[in-house]
C-alpha cells in the first residue's frame, strides 16, 4: 500500500513554492523537474504507477502552476538552490533518483554536478541539454525560434535562460558511474524533421557525462514522452535504480 500524499506549501526567498509528495519504503526518493513553464500535474500520468518502494516529489517552480512570482534571479543556479531549500523544508532527504523533462534537465544536471554524492541516478526525458551553451540550437528551423524565445517568457528573460545554460558548462563535471539514462522521443512535427539528426547528435553528447549511460528512442513519443509512453519511463526509472543498487549496497543499508 502506497504511502499518503502530502500536499504543502513552502516559502523560500520570500516566494511561496507548492510541493506534492509521499515517503517510499526504500529510503529512495524520485524527483521530478517538469519542463519549461510545466506545472508538476504534468507528472500525474506517470506517478499514479510508481511502486509505493519510492518516495516521490514534485513541486512548481516559481511563476509557474500554484506557486508564487519570486523576485530572486530566475537563473538555474538559483533554481537549484529553492529545489534544495524545499527538500530540507519538507524533510526528504537523499538519496535521490532524478527524473526530468525537457529544459528541466538543465536545472537537474546542474544539481548533479553539485551534489554528486546526494543522487545516484538520472532519467533525462527529450532533454534540452547539451547545447554550446549560447543557446542557440541552431538546428532548430528559423521559423520556430520566435516561438522558441517567446516561451522563455514563461519562467525567465531570455538573458537569465542564456546565463543559465553558461552555468550548467562551466560547472559541469563527469558524473562517475551514475546510472544515466535518456530518452528521446520519436514522432517530430514537420517542422523539426530536418532537425531530427541534431537533435540526436545532442542527446548523445550527454552520454558522456557518466560511464554508465544509456539511450532510448521512444519511437512513438512526441516530445512528451512522459504522457504518450510512460512505460518507457517507467521502464527507464527501474533499469537506473537496479544500476544503481548494484553499485552502493552499503548505502541503502545505512539509509534504511
Amino acid at each position: 500500500m502506497n504511502a499518503a500524499w502530502i500536499e504543502r506549501t513552502y516559502m523560500v526567498d520570500d516566494c511561496e513554492f507548492h510541493t506534492k509528495h509521499r515517503k517510499g519504503f526504500s529510503g529512495v526518493t524520485i524527483v521530478f523537474e517538469a519542463g519549461y513553464g510545466t506545472s508538476s500535474e504534468t507528472w500525474k500520468p506517470l506517478t499514479a504507477d510508481i511502486d509505493g518502494e519510492f518516495g516521490i516529489f514534485t513541486y512548481d517552480r516559481a511563476g509557474i502552476g500554484k506557486s508564487g512570482q519570486s523576485k530572486a534571479e530566475r537563473t538555474a543556479d538559483q533554481k537549484v538552490r529553492e529545489l534544495e531549500s524545499l527538500l530540507k523544508a519538507a524533510g526528504i532527504r537523499p538519496p535521490y533518483l532524478v527524473v526530468s523533462h525537457s529544459y528541466g534537465s538543465v536545472i537537474s544536471s546542474l544539481w548533479a554536478c553539485k551534489n554528486r554524492e546526494d543522487i545516484i541516478g538520472m532519467v533525462l526525458l527529450d532533454p534540452a541539454l547539451g547545447d554550446d551553451g549560447t543557446g542557440s540550437f541552431t538546428f532548430i528551423p528559423e521559423e520556430m525560434h520566435t516561438a522558441y524565445r517567446k516561451q522563455m517568457m514563461l519562467e525567465e528573460t531570455y538573458a537569465e535562460f542564456l546565463k543559465s545554460l553558461q552555468q550548467v558548462k562551466q560547472q559541469q563535471v563527469h558524473l562517475g558511474n551514475m546510472p544515466l539514462i535518456v530518452l528521446s522521443s520519436g514522432e517530430r512535427t514537420e517542422k523539426f524533421a530536418s532537425a531530427e539528426a541534431d537533435w540526436r547528435n545532442l542527446h548523445s553528447s550527454i552520454l558522456s557525462l557518466s560511464d554508465q549511460s544509456g539511450w532510448i528512442q521512444a519511437k512513438n513519443s512526441s516530445h512528451n514522452i512522459h504522457h504518450d509512453e510512460p512505460h518507457i519511463v517507467h521502464l527507464a526509472i527501474y533499469d537506473v535504480w537496479c544500476a544503481a543498487c548494484q553499485q552502493a549496497t552499503p548505502l541503502y543499508q545505512a539509509v534504511n
